[in-house]
């Protein structure tokens, strides 16, 4: 339960660790299937426990009504000031961009009551190359402007603009004067833009139309054969699926320096990179290339596999939820858990379910279940140790190999005699279960028709303490018994042999 909840705020003490085990663990009478009932989330159920450890519920000032009105009018205060602030900003970038306006409107209409070389100073001393640079700059700062206004107004920016004037386009370069040419180069890159836009914007109508005729047709196949129709666009679905499934787990190779894809692509690329590219099948004698023996190449080939696969990745996820849509608009078999992002969740992996449940829904701000821990796979592993000891990394024989060694010391006829009465006694055998377990595995390696009873003690917690007590009252117990004198001459492992001993002979 540590390495399952490495971080739980409560230390878990060995005393109640042996209360889950006496409590909570049962012996599976079938292991695999019952795993299989584990990971199923409709049986999952009825092998989870919920413990719950005690815990302290921060204390929460609770405000009056009078506290909550204040607080709620002092926020509203606050957000009205911020609004005003917000405008008044505005207001004070609008005024200020006016006033560079009137100023450049001003400087550029002062051309004509100065000398040219006056105005081209003073043009250079306000900070622009040419009549050109403030023309451009006039015209950005009245585009802010009406930007501006707009929003003020609430006119929508993206209304359709007019062509822009295309005067000079038509007209031989050597009938213009330079100031007149630097002008249509200007108009053709602005016709240029405008004429982009329209195409784009008629593009963007055949693919409304294309879609919309698509969703017609869609829509009449869905009438004709709905069952059918639902079936095909399950199959679309899936199939996107695996496709980005199977380019997530190409990514995850990639990513493993071991891994084969990984390996493969690094050699493709050393081929690629050399000047005299090997064949595919080194021939003998033939030096072979090392790129990939170190971390330095392998920091390269991680910088140069960093394929851009967002395009695709994009289209199959919109194409997803376009499928996901229409299943859970006409299919009602098909539930929002059941959707590709659903079932990707971290939060429905099987390590979060054994971890946290299915209820109540987790919730990582809830105190209570921080101190809760959920009871459900340890149930079964922690009393299949009796048979696989493996499980907990000891190199061992299981409970049912062990005593089918034990019988098969003995003669046929012996062993018959010897399986008739089997007794388990011990804190362990009182697991549920564990008496049916044993009799299904040892029917499985037993000859066909042995009869065979598996016994239970009465009280298994105090059975043996019991036979060893009535052995200590016995008249004859101080022959068996290891004195002081011998305990300090042979050491602690002495066993002295009597009638009840296992000694093998």
């Amino acid at each position: 339960m540590q390495l399952k909840y490495p971080t739980f705020p409560t230390k878990m003490t060995i005393q109640q660790a042996q209360d889950l085990v006496h409590t909570q663990v049962m012996v599976a009478e079938d292991y695999q299937e019952t795993l299989k009932k584990i990971e199923n989330r409709d049986t999952f159920d009825e092998f989870d426990r919920i413990i719950q450890f005690p815990y302290t519920v921060p204390v929460i000032e609770e405000k009056t009504e009078e506290e909550l009105a204040r607080q709620a009018a002092k926020k509203e205060e606050n957000a009205r000031r911020l609004r005003e602030a917000a405008a008044r900003s505005r207001l004070e970038k609008l005024v200020a961009r006016e006033q560079e306006h009137e100023a450049f409107t001003e400087l550029k209409n002062s051309k004509a009551i100065m000398t040219k070389k006056d105005w081209m100073a003073r043009l250079k001393e306000a900070g622009f190359k040419d009549e050109m640079d403030l023309d451009d700059t006039i015209k950005t700062i009245e585009d802010a402007i009406q930007r501006a206004r707009n929003k003020e107004l609430g006119i929508d920016e993206n209304e359709e603009k007019e062509p822009p004037v295309t005067t000079l386009i038509d007209i031989p370069d050597d009938q213009l004067s330079e100031a007149e040419r630097k002008e249509k180069r200007k108009q053709k890159l602005m016709k240029a833009n405008y004429d982009a836009r329209q195409r784009a914007k008629k593009a963007k109508e055949e693919a409304k139309a294309q879609e919309e005729e698509q969703a017609r047709l869609e829509e009449e196949k869905r009438l004709r054969d709905p069952e059918k129709w639902v079936e095909e666009i399950k199959e679309k679905r899936q199939a996107v699926v695996d496709r980005i499934r199977k380019r997530r787990r190409l990514a995850m190779e990639l990513a493993d320096r071991r891994s084969r894809a990984s390996q493969l692509r690094m050699r493709s690329i050393a081929n690629l990179a050399s000047d005299t590219p090997s064949p595919k099948r080194r021939r003998r004698g033939q030096e072979e290339d090392t790129f990939g023996a170190d971390d330095e190449d392998w920091s390269i080939y991680r910088e140069i596999s960093r394929e851009d696969e967002s395009d695709e990745e994009e289209e199959d996820m919109s194409m997803l939820n376009h499928y996901e849509s229409m299943l859970l608009q006409y299919d009602p078999d098909f539930l929002p858990e059941h959707s590709y992002e659903a079932t990707s969740s971290p939060t429905n992996t099987l390590m979060h379910l054994l971890a946290r449940g299915k209820y109540p829904p987790y919730d990582p701000t809830d105190l209570g279940q921080m101190h809760q821990l959920h009871v459900n796979i340890e149930r079964v592993r922690v009393g299949e140790v009796l048979f696989q000891p493996s499980i907990v990394g000891l190199d061992q024989a299981g409970l049912i190999e062990t005593m089918h060694e034990v019988v098969k010391s003995f003669s046929p006829v012996k062993s018959k005699q010897v399986v008739k009465n089997i007794f388990i006694t011990g804190g362990f055998s009182s697991l549920p279960g564990l008496s049916n377990r044993i009799s299904t595995s040892l029917r499985s390696i037993l000859p066909v028709g042995t009869t065979f009873e598996v016994k239970r003690a009465k009280d298994p917690l105090l059975d043996a303490w019991k036979g060893a007590a009535l052995f200590a009252r016995n008249k004859d117990y101080g022959k068996y018994a290891v004195s002081r004198q011998e305990y300090e001459e042979y050491g602690g492992e002495y066993i002295k042999e009597h009638g009840l001993g296992n000694v093998f002979r």
